[in-house]
């Protein structure tokens, strides 16, 4: 067999590759428009509204374990199926909702179909041991690009549908997915590993790992400031760009972040990992400073920055994860990383609406200063060259 997958893994990994994908553009695609969009519902507040952008990520870090742990009783099979379900559900209820307690509920059941773990798992189930990691990278690199997806063609796609239409068309997608499992997805349980058991090993003594709590901590700044920014620069471009306006800023600057991702990536794979990672966070705060002056220009050279920095950081840190955990570990190393990154993009929508509604300066502070921070944090994370070395 060498190093083909057979046709039933084939299968396998393209149908659960293109679910997992659609989920992630369920849950990306309106991520620009949520801040605009909150305020035309009623008894929305800046802080609410934060809430609503990040609570999916809380949903999402509380019930990865549950889920898995369900899944080692009732199935890996089942357990999608009704997480799927409460996804769609979520969405149905975003393009409902007229007031923001119904919109945040929305975003509740939206995060609470937390599959990843359990996708996982059941890719682990289902693929031979010598092809499991490249199996998991078909899958990542399917996540990853429906994610640029959702950044380069959601602000498009809103020229001519609403946020609630957009909802709408993603519980359709989403829908057929849910069908795609049912009808041809099969599940062996005779290989299914343990989630519990797995779960078993001392999550502790991850965090008891300077490196690895380096990268956690990278990985909580990097969904803190994803989520932070989708807050902000919708609404600095509001009365410039409108809505409707901001694929002009948001389209280039995934392109471009695109281009640079992928020589960054390069760039790590050579030794240069602190210098890459450590760079991406200062572009981000360097470019969050733009936002000071107002102009729509400048603001969109600073979300160009903060979308090279970001999709970088979205690529380095996992690789670097990957690259620090033993194979055995390395599913539940990922998810424990997963968990905190999902609790940073919960942190980025709640603390940055409380903030604007004091003073939108302060969100742009701290975007400066927990780049910083992120920069310092990441220094050092693993053995290679300096960036004296690289300056050469």
């Amino acid at each position: 067999m060498g190093n083909k997958f057979s046709s039933t893994e084939m299968k396998f990994l393209l149908g659960m590759g293109s679910v997992l994908a659609l989920r992630q553009l369920g849950l990306l695609i309106v991520m620009p428009f949520l801040a605009i969009y909150g305020k035309e519902l009623a008894y929305s507040t800046p802080g609410l509204i934060g809430i609503a952008i990040g609570v999916y990520g809380l949903t999402q870090a509380v019930f990865q374990i549950p889920y898995g742990n369900l899944s080692d009783k009732y199935g890996r099979k089942v357990m999608i199926l009704i997480g799927l379900f409460v996804f769609v559900l979520g969405l149905f209820l975003g393009y409902l909702a007229k007031d923001i307690y119904v919109f945040i509920l929305a975003r509740i059941l939206q995060g609470s179909g937390a599959i990843m773990a359990v996708a996982y798992a059941w890719v682990g189930d289902s693929i031979k041991e010598e092809h499991r990691n490249k199996g998991m990278s078909i899958i990542g690199m399917l996540v990853g690009m429906s994610a640029t997806l959702a950044f380069l063609g959601g602000p498009i796609l809103h020229r001519w549908l609403s946020v609630p239409e957009m909802f709408l068309v993603c519980a359709f997608l989403v829908g057929i997915a849910w069908l795609y499992i049912l009808i041809f997805l099969k599940e062996d349980k005779a290989n299914k590993s343990s989630f519990a058991a797995k779960e078993r090993v001392a999550i502790i003594t991850y965090f008891r790992d300077k490196k690895l709590l380096k990268l956690f901590a990278g990985g909580f700044i990097n969904n803190y400031i994803l989520v932070s920014q989708f807050y902000v620069i919708p609404l600095l471009l509001e009365n410039s760009l409108g809505a409707d306006g901001l694929w002009k800023v948001f389209a280039p600057a995934t392109l471009i972040a695109i281009v640079v991702m992928r020589l960054a990536a390069k760039y790590a794979d050579a030794g240069y990992f602190n210098t890459a990672a450590l760079s991406s966070f200062a572009v981000i705060s360097l470019g969050a400073l733009a936002y000071y002056t107002g102009s729509a220009l400048l603001i969109g050279i600073g979300t160009t920055c903060f979308m090279v920095g970001y999709m970088c950081l979205v690529t380095l840190l996992p690789a670097s994860i990957s690259r620090q955990s033993e194979k055995d570990t390395r599913g539940k190393l990922t998810g424990v990383f997963n968990t905190v990154q999902f609790i940073g993009s919960f942190m980025g929508g709640a603390l940055t609406g409380f903030l604007w509604g004091i003073n939108p300066g302060y969100s742009i502070t701290f975007l400066v200063v927990i780049g910083l921070v992120g920069a310092l944090v990441i220094h050092n994370t693993e053995e290679g060259r300096t960036l004296k070395q690289a300056l050469k």
